[in-house]
């Protein structure tokens, strides 16, 4: 729990980090209805794609120096010889960014659903879908900025989005079958079997791949 809470008063000092992605999500939301005709039926025809892409594009720009400054400061190979699991203290780092990250994000994505369409029960599963979707995307970006640790974040970028498009491909099928009223329920086993998978593998992968660029 002091680590925990060590990383909440590191992250909201560094207010660009966590502040950045929501912004960057909020505009894009926002500039969405300014590039179309406005009317309901085609904000929502686009809406769910511009969506998925703003959580994306928001998870990126929230990892970009998430062990950047760790790692040039030496706080890594510290964090390394500590008694704590080395996998212990990234799940836990990848997890303080989502709530302080990825929870406004969900927040803001069930706002603006509600806002777009006039079908209530489809906004109300913006949430959960929203929630777990960043964590994926969270996590994913983690796992490319690890290997290219000291290549720069645009690298990680490039080698994280290639594993994030099934996931897109998920979810746009998702909203699809529930917009067609027809059984949804395989998509969100899908989404939870691959969360289940990646919030236990994420952080051991990323502490291995981070041992072997400090070896």
């Amino acid at each position: 729990m002091k680590y925990l809470s060590l990383e909440v008063l590191k992250l909201r000092k560094k207010t660009r980090s966590w502040l950045g992605p929501i912004l960057v999500f909020w505009l894009i939301m926002l500039a969405y209805p300014l590039t179309i005709e406005v009317s309901p039926k085609n904000l929502e025809i686009g809406f769910f794609s511009v969506l998925w892409i703003a959580i994306l594009l928001s998870m990126m720009f929230a990892t970009e120096d998430i062990f950047t400054e760790d790692y040039n400061d030496g706080s890594l190979e510290q964090s390394l010889i500590s008694e704590t699991s080395f996998s212990y203290l990234i799940g836990s780092r990848i997890l303080i960014h989502w709530l302080l990250i990825g929870i406004p994000i969900s927040l803001l994505s069930f706002i603006f659903s509600l806002g777009t369409t006039e079908n209530l029960s489809l906004s109300l599963l913006i949430l959960p879908f929203a929630m777990m979707s960043s964590y994926i995307f969270l996590n994913l970006f983690v796992l490319g900025n690890s290997l290219s640790l000291n290549k720069g974040s645009v690298l990680g970028a490039i080698i994280t989005l290639p594993m994030a498009l099934p996931v897109l491909i998920v979810l746009g099928k998702s909203i699809t079958a529930i917009q067609l009223e027809i059984n949804y329920s395989g998509f969100i086993f899908l989404l939870l079997g691959s969360l289940s998978i990646i919030i236990v593998s994420v952080p051991i992968v990323v502490s291995y791949i981070i041992k072997a660029h400090l070896e």
